[in-house]
């Protein structure tokens, strides 16, 4: 990890505009706003007119912020260290009305795509990446934004339409995201997908983000998933695990079906299970052939590993 910048020799006159830090840094600027907002860091000034104005010393903490983030590393524990090491600066975090509570930015993304605004839903979760860690933005404002879209559709309060848009933006942002990961997969090949009659398959898509984060080889497919085309698949990609979903009563029937078939065609093959119904009706888990994998996409994600792990002949590293 790169050391925090020296910045005593640094000049901290106000002379440069947010394009220019941007330009200069490689950082947006909703993302060094958001930083300013919640973590006190940079420390722009204001114009008579209110525009921020920042300094070389500024431009410094902005650009060692984004190699840290680069690698992997949160904003806020990267924000700590520059705050612990450095002794020409204490940074302290700045809890002020701007700073956007994870609730607040829930809100606000369901009523962006409920009213079709999409400019308005990429800058919330530009912002929201850039204040939390990668896998809270999913499971805690991705995840519950798009339960409670399901729910006010249900309701008849959004038409389909509405629903329909959300959920391919929501998609859409999710399949760009593995495109982004996938290229560092070193570990065992998982097979991901739904039930045969599953259309719900945002909760895998994104458990196939974690997997590929993690360094899995995914092949994910999708929804609607029939057994002949899944039973293809694994002679030709010969995966470890094959991880499926259902949200009802009706696809995990199916799913049940479709564990056994696996069974008798490919019985050296790992099969985990999951979704929301499991999750609403723990009790028909035990009448389920293979591996609960947990209720939520980090719980998937610790599940495939201790399973993969223990697992004689399946490489875990």
């Amino acid at each position: 990890m790169g050391q925090p910048p020296s910045l005593g020799q640094l000049s901290t006159a106000p002379v440069f505009n947010t394009k220019a830090v941007s330009r200069e840094t490689g950082v947006p600027p909703d993302t060094f706003r958001a930083w300013e907002r919640r973590y006190g860091v940079p420390r722009p000034q204001r114009t008579a007119g209110g525009h921020r104005l920042y300094s070389e010393r500024d431009m410094a903490i902005i650009r060692w912020l984004r190699e840290r983030t680069d690698e992997g590393v949160n904003i806020s524990h990267a924000v700590m260290l520059l705050s612990n090491t450095l002794d020409e600066v204490a940074i302290e975090p700045e809890h002020n009305s701007e700073s956007r509570a994870i609730d607040n930015l829930i809100e606000e993304f369901i009523q962006s795509l409920t009213e079709f605004d999409m400019l308005r839903a990429e800058r919330l979760l530009s912002e929201s990446f850039s204040l939390y860690p990668f896998e809270q933005v999913l499971l805690d404002l991705i995840q519950p934004a798009m339960i409670e879209v399901g729910e006010r559709w249900h309701r008849g309060e959004i038409n389909v339409a509405v629903e329909h848009f959300a959920t391919q933006f929501v998609r859409r942002k999710l399949a760009g995201l593995m495109n982004v990961f996938e290229g560092s997969s070193h570990r065992s090949t998982i097979v991901v997908g739904c039930a045969p009659s599953e259309l719900h398959d945002l909760g895998m898509l994104m458990a196939s983000l974690f997997l590929v984060r993690r360094g899995w080889h995914v092949v994910y497919l999708g929804p609607q998933v029939p057994i002949v085309d899944l039973l293809e698949t694994i002679k030709q990609v010969r995966p470890q695990l094959i991880c499926l979903s259902a949200s009802t009563m009706e696809t995990a029937t199916e799913l049940a079906m479709v564990g056994r078939a696996l069974h008798e065609a490919a019985p050296e093959v790992l099969f985990g299970y999951g979704g929301r119904a499991y999750n609403l009706n723990p009790e028909i888990c035990p009448t389920m052939p293979g591996t609960f994998l947990g209720r939520d996409a980090r719980e998937l994600v610790d599940a495939v590993g201790n399973l993969l792990t223990r697992t004689p002949g399946v490489a875990a590293e």
